[in-house]
């Protein structure tokens, strides 16, 4: 466990727009950029004092938190941020891949020019970023594309579990950007999916999407078991 003081990176909070919403924005900001790292206890008190506010907002914050997945409550030790193991990791990319193979295949069913349009670039924001070398961009574009994928396929639910994970993904894709061989790769895995979709081939498109979902899944889950491996023979 850290020794610091976990709340060392908050500020305090601006003017209120919902103090509650804000509180939130800003914990998940620390938890997602490794400012709170997994497992790490959060003391309500000390993260109200340092952002200025009650204990209240921070108390409705951990349960919008918890509500997202990224904090757990242990009874009688408090409010932690969650340690992800590797059957967390196979199950939520599994999850991925159901929801992401039938967006995809919708998609491909009955895309329209606008659709490809879109879908195009969005494969050009991963590719300028591969470009760039920025690793912290390509991960951005590519959440972003895969979300453009579940919005585009038309089935508004789809769309609505994605956004349901979208924290916990950003949360994982920092792991993934420790895991993934190139920043090509990133690209070269995305291109032949978007093919798929303008070829109109629903089968190969969904096929595609979730190969991708799990091979990402699988890179993640065998990071952690070895992290667990290696902390365990220490």
């Amino acid at each position: 466990m850290p020794s610091r003081d976990a709340s060392a990176a908050l500020r305090p909070l601006p003017s209120p727009r919902s103090l509650v919403q804000d509180a939130a924005d800003m914990i998940r900001e620390q938890i997602l950029e490794g400012g709170f790292q997994q497992g790490e206890h959060l003391v309500e008190a000390r993260i109200a004092q340092q952002l200025h506010v009650s204990r209240g907002p921070v108390r409705e914050a951990f349960k919008l938190l918890r509500a997202e997945g990224l904090l757990a409550e242990e009874p009688r030790r408090g409010t932690f941020v969650v340690s992800l193991t590797s059957d967390d990791v196979r199950a939520i990319y599994g999850l991925r891949a159901a929801i992401e193979g039938r967006a995809a295949r919708m998609l491909a069913s009955a895309r329209t020019p606008d659709d490809l349009t879109q879908v195009r670039s969005l494969l050009e924001g991963i590719e300028s970023a591969v470009r760039s070398g920025n690793r912290g961009d390509v991960f951005r574009r590519d959440l972003e594309f895969h979300d453009g994928l579940c919005r585009l396929s038309g089935n508004a639910r789809i769309h609505e579990v994605f956004v349901r994970y979208v924290p916990m993904l950003r949360a994982l894709l920092r792991l993934d950007e420790r895991v993934l061989p190139s920043l090509d790769e990133a690209a070269l895995q995305h291109r032949p999916l978007v093919q798929a979709i303008e070829a109109g081939d629903p089968g190969l498109a969904a096929r595609l999407a979730e190969d991708h979902c799990d091979r990402a899944g699988e890179l993640i889950a065998t990071y952690l078991d070895a992290q667990r491996r290696a902390g365990g023979e220490r």
